[in-house]
């Protein structure tokens, strides 16, 4: 498998190919993110043409309350690349059902949601969770209820933690109002186990003396690691994972251990364990522009610890699996494929990608998680761009699986940030520090894959 299919994970719009003659048809999905004239949009870099005799299908509706070709518009178009970044169209699909769908979705709160706790009596309770902002509906008041009441009679630490459950149909502005909502327990224990009885222990190879690390179970060892012998990149990239910990790192029914480690591989990857050991490749800190970018990448690998998605997937998938046992991996040798080594000892959704639902909630909330640390979310869309520039296709992603591709990714966030954020807000907030130029430089150039 290529080591490339997988960083902190999600996103592959899908492309196919039609015979149609001489050429190939070609479809590209994403969201509408401006309207450079009367006859195209776009979807971030990418203007997307339309003539009279374009079919399209759903999309009628304009105006500031309508949905059709409008900002915003989840499109699936299907024509020919003319130009860099310019598709001539012969159909766009609108996906009118995105506002709507109903949404059915569950997380654990990884912040305090201060809306609750501040919305006064009487008035439209507004809760900031899973990455969203939830406008609590007429028939979800007694659910909203016990949440405001649990958010402001007990300490701060009791809400963080707990699951919360929602429903609702998405807004244009890109709330939700939501029809029932209900807070739950928080994940148990085993949710932040690593399968296997498999644990990472940092070592010294015995005849070189460099710094490794260890896949171990019990005394034995399945497998070694290299990691970057610069130290001042290692403790760079620690320092930066453990500042954007929110508070939920801090009561999980387990203690959960974020280790952040560099290690050397070019593919431009960050792949986090169930018990939070991360793993953040050389090629992603070479691909990365600035700290904004880097603290958006470790923020959404975060949140898959957070969020217990591997458990999350095991479980709603078990009865569909073959589970690969440690017992089937062999020799304590260094590991030459990362992902396949993962994928071996029961860690296949690190390693091919979650379910588009989850790679999306960490998307959300790492984007949030960004935001309440001061940082500029901007440049997150940014790095998708560089994705899709680097890769080119708007199939497949070099790096995110089956699942939507960096142009839907990027878009999404791009939409998101438009509708629910003025711009103005994050012209003071960080984009780059010192440290992360001081780290590029210790690191020097390395190679990217």
């Amino acid at each position: 498998m290529n080591k490339s299919l997988f960083v902190w994970c999600s996103l592959c719009l899908l492309v196919c190919f039609t015979a149609t003659g001489a050429a190939s048809t070609v479809k590209i999905r994403g969201y509408v993110t401006s309207i450079p004239d009367a006859n195209s949009v776009a979807i971030l870099d990418d203007a997307i043409a339309y003539a009279p005799g374009t079919q399209l299908q759903n999309c009628a509706a304009t105006g500031a309350d309508g949905i059709g070709l409008v900002v915003g518009t989840l499109i699936e178009a299907e024509g020919l690349w003319t130009a860099p970044h310019r598709f001539s169209a012969v159909k766009i699909n609108c996906d009118n059902s995105q506002f709507t769908r109903e949404i059915s979705e569950s997380a654990y709160l990884q912040e305090e949601p201060l809306e609750a706790a501040k919305s006064a009596p009487g008035t439209q309770v507004r809760l900031k969770a899973d990455g969203e902002l939830l406008l609590v509906g007429e028939s979800a008041q007694k659910g909203a209820a016990r949440f405001t009441e649990a958010s402001t009679e007990t300490s701060t630490q009791n809400m963080v933690g707990s699951q919360i459950h929602y429903r609702g149909v998405r807004n244009n502005d890109g709330s939700i109002l939501a029809s029932m909502i209900e807070v739950g327990s928080p994940a148990p224990g085993d949710a932040y186990k690593n399968p296997g009885g498999i644990t990472v222990v940092p070592a010294i190879e015995p005849k070189s003396g460099l710094r490794i690390l260890e896949f171990r179970k019990g005394d034995k060892v399945h497998g070694r690691l290299k990691l970057f012998p610069v130290t001042e990149v290692q403790d760079y990239v620690k320092q930066l994972g453990l500042s954007l910990l929110p508070p939920a790192a801090a009561v999980t029914k387990r203690p959960v251990e974020f280790r952040f480690f560099v290690v050397e591989d070019p593919s431009i990857n960050a792949e986090a364990l169930p018990d939070g050991t991360t793993f953040v490749n050389t090629g992603l800190l070479a691909a990365a522009q600035n700290e904004a970018q880097l603290a958006f990448v470790m923020s959404h690998e975060i949140a898959h610890v957070l969020q217990a998605h591997h458990w999350r997937e095991v479980n709603d998938t078990r009865a569909k699996r073959v589970l690969i046992t440690i017992a089937a991996i062999a020799g304590s040798g260094y590991i030459g494929d990362l992902s396949l080594y993962l994928g071996q000892i029961g860690l296949a959704t690190v390693v091919n990608g979650y379910s588009r639902r989850v790679e999306n909630q960490a998307d959300r909330l790492g984007l949030q998680n960004t935001i309440d640390h001061g940082y500029d979310p901007r440049p997150a869309v940014a790095f998708f761009r560089i994705m899709v520039e680097r890769y080119r296709q708007r199939s497949t992603s070099a790096i995110w699986s089956n699942h939507e591709s960096a142009l839907t990714r990027g878009s999404f966030l791009t939409v998101q940030l438009a509708r629910q954020y003025p711009q103005e807000r994050f012209s003071s907030s960080r984009v780059d520090t010192p440290a992360f130029q001081a780290m590029k430089d210790a690191m020097g150039p390395v190679k990217i894959e």
